[in-house]
C-alpha cells in the first residue's frame, strides 16, 4: 500500500478516540457532591500536581511548577469516593482528559483541564490505606447518605513532605459556574 492511500483511509472516527490520563496529585479541596438532571450522583474535586525538584546546593525539595485539575466522578465511584479521600490526600487518578477552553468574566481567554475519574485511590508511597468492597445494597444506602452530607469541613492543606502550593484563584467563566459555587 502507498503512503497516499493510507494517509486518504486514516481517518479520524468521531467518538472513538479519547484521550486517557494518570495523574499523581495532591487533593486540593474537600470533594463536593451534587445531581445531575437525570438524578445521577456526580462527585467533584480539584487535584493539584507539582513537579518537584531537590535543591542541589541545599538538599531541599522545591516546587517548580504546579498543574491543576477538576477530576469528576459518577454514581457508585462518587459515593465511594466521598467516603475515602479527603482534602490533603495524595491520590492517583485515571481518566478521560478534556481540555476547554473559556471566557472569563473579564473578557479574557482561559483553559482548564478535566479529568472524568475511571479510578482512583490513595498514593501509597505517603501512607497506608484500607479496601472494603462494597455490596449493591450498601452502596445504594451510602448513596442516600451521602445526600445529606453534601460538603465537607477543610481539614489540611497538604502534608508536610508534599505540601500543596499555587493555589489557583477562583476562576470567573462568563456564563458557568465559578469555582466557588460549581458542584
Amino acid at each position: 500500500m502507498q503512503q497516499g492511500n493510507l494517509a486518504a483511509t486514516a481517518q479520524p472516527l468521531e467518538g472513538i478516540m479519547t484521550d486517557h490520563v494518570t495523574i499523581r496529585g495532591v487533593v486540593g479541596t474537600e470533594p463536593r457532591t451534587s445531581n445531575g438532571n437525570s438524578g445521577t450522583t456526580i462527585a467533584k474535586f480539584r487535584l493539584v500536581s507539582n513537579e518537584r525538584r531537590q535543591d542541589p546546593d541545599s538538599g531541599q525539595w522545591i516546587d517548580v511548577h504546579s498543574n491543576w485539575y477538576t477530576v469528576s466522578c459518577f454514581r457508585a465511584m462518587a459515593s465511594n469516593m466521598l467516603d475515602s479521600i479527603r482534602m490533603g490526600d495524595h491520590v492517583v487518578v485515571y481518566g478521560k482528559v478534556q481540555l476547554r477552553e473559556f471566557d472569563r468574566n473579564d473578557g479574557t481567554r482561559g483553559f482548564s483541564a478535566d479529568i472524568e475519574a475511571l479510578a482512583m485511590g490513595h498514593d501509597l508511597r505517603f501512607g497506608v490505606s484500607s479496601f472494603e468492597r462494597m455490596r449493591r445494597a450498601d452502596s445504594e444506602e451510602i448513596h442516600r447518605k451521602n445526600e445529606h452530607h453534601h460538603s465537607r469541613a477543610a481539614t489540611t492543606k497538604g502534608t508536610e513532605d508534599f505540601p500543596v502550593t499555587g493555589w489557583p484563584e477562583e476562576r470567573e467563566e462568563s456564563g458557568t459556574e465559578t469555582e466557588s459555587n460549581a458542584a
